[in-house]
């Protein structure tokens, strides 16, 4: 009978010490959380860094090619006695040019979509670690709680 009203009497501080280890463990796992989910909105940013980098290089390759392909026309124009400056040498060269310059914009613009959404999956997964750390203290206080009215039942 003694060593039941002694494990009665300690019932009561394990309850409250369990509630405490509870929000204690509750809150780390909420930092481990945010940190996980702060790694993956840097490495969405880079994403959307590495993205934007590629289209920018498409978009200059396109002002390269277009160069190249201008040099080809004048040269064969002029090999072939035609005047590369007038006629349809030349409309050939601006419909290229037109045309190189519309794919550069298009790959600009991609560039600056790609760092955009990299940016906005970013600030939504920082928003679900403050989320995860809201949580936590939400379930630390619950686990708080718990132990306190755990301990006055058995108090």
């Amino acid at each position: 009978m003694a060593s039941m009203a002694a494990l009665s009497a300690l019932a009561a501080p394990a309850a409250l010490a369990v509630g405490g280890l509870q929000a204690v463990s509750a809150i780390q796992q909420g930092r481990y959380q945010k940190a996980m989910y702060n790694v993956q909105a840097k490495q969405a940013e880079l994403q959307g860094r590495q993205n934007a980098l590629n289209y920018s290089k498409q978009a200059l390759t396109v002002l390269e090619d277009q160069r190249r392909m201008a040099a080809t026309l004048v040269s064969r124009s002029a090999a072939g006695g035609i005047d590369p400056f007038s006629g349809s040498p030349m409309t050939v060269d601006q419909w290229n040019a037109y045309q190189a310059g519309n794919e550069y914009n298009l790959g600009l613009e991609n560039a600056d979509m790609a760092i955009a959404g990299g940016l906005a999956q970013s600030q939504s997964l920082r928003a679900a670690g403050k989320q995860a750390m809201t949580s936590a203290y939400f379930n630390a206080a619950m686990s708080v709680g718990e132990g306190l009215i755990n301990y006055k039942l058995l108090k």
